[in-house]
């Protein structure tokens, strides 16, 4: 049964029942990791942590001791002050910070900073500062930020963030080198932060013309995203890259998400949004696209993988620092007596951090299965509602052409609009994958009419027989293989041997292209043919993964 959407809002509002049951919701607000180069006049490591303190002194709800400005461990303790401590790791060059600020107008919702400032082995300062949001009572929704200090640590100097340099004013992308340096920039294996790209309308270099503001979600979001605005004539450099369906141009606005491969990847993993959904997204509040792009990137910052090890807890400093003073009393010769009471007061220490991790990864588990369970439903209902305007759509293109002769689709002599032509043609029954339409773009097939009668033999007699599945329109497909002189068969070794080489990324995972279509055999790229896919039941169309060459196996 499908669950209507009002329902998945009541499900996503039981989140906030959960406090009641002893449980705090904990959500990741957001995470930047910085490295802070050399400046001339400044001490990058001393003058980030004295920008924190001054932040915390502000918030702590009392003068931070004579230690904090010592670069020195502390922890405030006196009546009517938030919790706030620092660790300092003299020996390794680090400093951990943390504190917890109660929110000012929503009861039992606290905001957990926690903060740390490194030094690497070639002088540079690292410097990271997470944002948690813990609510004990009812979950109220919030605009996700970063930390105020973080751009004054930023104004001491060069600041970068995956190696590139962090600028104030947002940066336009408008010739062929720079357009290069992005894409350098996205297929980066080691990126952490989103990428959003703002083009421009066709011809224009002027960043007003956006369809939303680069600048606003730039400034929100800076030190946890890269933002950049697409000059018009840009984008088709951009998409001569990296392909039509993972480009971006004429005011849409993308986020490529970290992990990025062109030609490989589908295109839903790296969100879009068109001018129109942009224009239409709120009549009240025209910012309101800003605002969820902000949170966007700020969220999938906080979440992403190996935040930890970028920014470790400031419990899992403190534990360290605990050890190292065991150490040191050790080395020193400290009586047993002293070492006893060292370790007393760490397992102390130490069951009280554990409790407040269950406390905090249990608010997690149960934040992330509420929406996880949300997620399912939704996506579940939304595939529901496709496949059944699909059936629609498929039953009034059978009506009208019982009705109304059919008109010929056009046959190009050439590929040069070839994924034009596959969106107006294709669509709804056969599906081409990125990396099929990069191999039609290198293709020197000699002559690519085969390869539009091909996939229209695909549209028009395959999938009708796998959708039927009557003699008829099985009888129907095998004449017209053989009018195409082609051979429908399974794709052999390839499957078993290259598996990465013979499959694509479809539908959150990697599908195997079990089946091609084989033309002449020649190993000259000019005349061999072959066209390998697969059939997905769930939504009843073709995926092409990868054309006109023949793909390499153990046997060639």
């Amino acid at each position: 049964m499908n669950l209507p959407s009002q329902d998945i809002k009541e499900q996503l509002a039981l989140i906030a029942e959960k406090p009641r049951e002893g449980l705090s919701v904990v959500r990741p607000v957001s995470q930047v990791t910085l490295k802070l180069r050399p400046a001339k006049g400044h001490d990058r490591f001393t003058g980030s942590i004295k920008h924190i303190l001054k932040w915390m002194n502000r918030r702590a709800g009392r003068n931070l001791p004579g230690a904090a400005w010592r670069g020195q461990s502390f922890e405030l303790t006196d009546i009517g002050a938030q919790r706030t401590a620092a660790i300092a790791l003299p020996e390794h060059q680090f400093w951990a910070a943390r504190l917890d600020d109660a929110d000012k107008t929503v009861p039992l919702r606290t905001w957990v900073t926690e903060i740390g400032v490194g030094m690497d082995a070639n002088g540079d300062t690292l410097f990271g500062a997470r944002l948690i949001c813990v609510s004990r009572g009812a979950d109220e929704p919030f605009q996700r930020t970063v930390p105020g200090f973080v751009r004054a640590i930023m104004g001491d100097g060069p600041t970068e963030i995956d190696g590139v340099p962090l600028t104030r004013d947002i940066s336009l992308i408008s010739t062929a080198s720079e357009v290069d340096q992005l894409v350098t920039l996205l297929e980066n294996p080691h990126r952490q932060a989103d990428v959003l790209v703002f083009a421009l309308p066709d011809g224009s270099s002027n960043p007003s013309e956006a369809a939303a503001s680069a600048n606003a979600v730039h400034n929100a979001t800076l030190g946890a995203a890269h933002v950049y605005v697409l000059a018009g004539p840009a984008s088709f450099l951009l998409t001569d890259r990296v392909g039509r369906e993972l480009s971006v141009f004429r005011k849409a606005v993308r986020t490529y998400r970290p992990g990025f491969r062109a030609w490989v990847d589908e295109p839903s993993k790296h969100p879009l949004a068109l001018p129109d959904r942009i224009a239409s997204w709120s009549e009240t509040a025209p910012g309101e696209f800003e605002q969820w792009l902000v949170n966007q990137s700020l969220s999938n910052a906080a979440h992403a993988p190996g935040r930890e090890e970028r920014l470790p807890s400031f419990n899992t400093v403190r534990q360290l620092a605990a050890q190292l003073e065991r150490e040191r009393l050790r080395k020193a010769g400290g009586t047993d007596a002293e070492l006893i009471r060292l370790f007393e007061q760490d397992n102390d220490q130490l069951r009280k951090d554990l409790q407040e991790q269950k406390g905090q990864y249990d608010g997690l588990l149960l934040t992330a299965d509420a929406e996880r369970e949300a997620a399912i439903q939704e996506a579940n209902s939304a595939k529901a509602q496709a496949l059944e305007r699909l059936h629609r759509i498929r039953l009034l293109e059978k009506r009208l052409a019982e009705s109304v002769a059919p008109q010929p689709t056009p046959i190009p002599d050439a590929l040069d609009e070839f994924e034009t032509w596959c969106k107006e043609h294709l669509a709804g029954s056969v599906e081409i994958a990125n990396r099929a339409y990069q191999g039609v773009r290198k293709s020197e097939f000699h002559d690519p009419q085969f390869i539009y009668r091909a996939l229209l033999l695909l549209r028009d007699q395959y999938v009708p027989m796998r959708v039927e599945g009557t003699p008829e329109r099985r009888r129907s497909y095998e004449e017209a293989l053989h009018a195409l002189q082609l051979e429908d068969s399974a794709t052999g070794e390839g499957v078993k041997y290259a598996a990465d080489l013979y499959s694509v990324q479809y539908g959150g995972g990697r599908r195997p292209l079990d089946r091609h279509l084989k033309g002449s055999d020649s190993r000259d790229r000019r005349y061999g043919f072959r066209l390998y896919f697969f059939w997905d039941d769930e939504s009843q169309i073709v995926v092409v993964g990868w054309l006109p060459s023949h793909l390499d196996n153990r046997a060639s």
